[in-house]
């Protein structure tokens, strides 16, 4: 059953095809003998072969234009696909770099860096802007540094405040390159 609902043209012209068949062997003689009668019916077989032909070339063409439009439906879909995972890619940074820097207010050098190793193996994910891409690596370096060294101060040697004050802009200087590099701004995929 479902066979012929997923082959039913086929089946149909197959059957046309076979009562054609027939008709025609049936009536050769009658066709054949008369010169006449079988001159008419070659001009309509010509005729009616250009006609299948032209519908077949058209037919043909209009698939490959069809073919076409749903390729570049299929690249735009992706596209927009990508975009919003790099959203999401970059909206998890940016919760992951507050966390941080929270924990960096608080003096949890320990949590902080965790929170901000997690923003790195995440960030490598997101692609963009190679101007702002760069800017990033510069300081994720810097401020990843920054965090190794605090997670080595005491209480004797605390982490000097102009220090702390430092890695905070950097990561505040991170997550504004990060919003920048943000694929899909706010109100780009309203449905229209």
């Amino acid at each position: 059953m479902n066979f012929l609902k997923e082959q039913w043209v086929r089946v149909f012209y197959t059957f046309i095809s076979i009562v054609f068949v027939w008709i025609s062997l049936k009536f050769k003689n009658k066709i054949i003998d008369n010169v006449e009668s079988f001159n008419e019916f070659s001009y309509i077989g010509v005729v009616a072969t250009l006609v299948a032909l032209m519908v077949a070339i058209f037919e043909v063409m209009h698939s490959i234009n069809l073919s076409k439009g749903i390729r570049e439906e299929a690249k735009k879909l992706l596209k927009q696909s990508q975009e919003i995972n790099g959203a999401s890619f970059v909206s998890e940074c940016l919760s992951v770099l507050d966390e941080a820097n929270d924990h960096i207010s608080s003096e949890r050098y320990n949590l902080s860096l965790k929170c901000f190793q997690h923003f790195r193996r995440t960030y490598l994910r997101i692609s963009g802007d190679e101007e702002l891409i760069v800017e990033i690596n510069n300081r994720v370096g810097a401020v990843e540094l920054g965090l190794q060294q605090a997670t080595h101060t005491t209480a004797k040697a605390p982490l000097t405040k102009k220090k702390r004050l430092e890695i905070q802009e950097s990561i505040l200087n991170i997550k504004k390159n990060l919003e920048d590099l943000n694929p899909v701004k706010r109100g780009s995929h309203v449905s229209t």
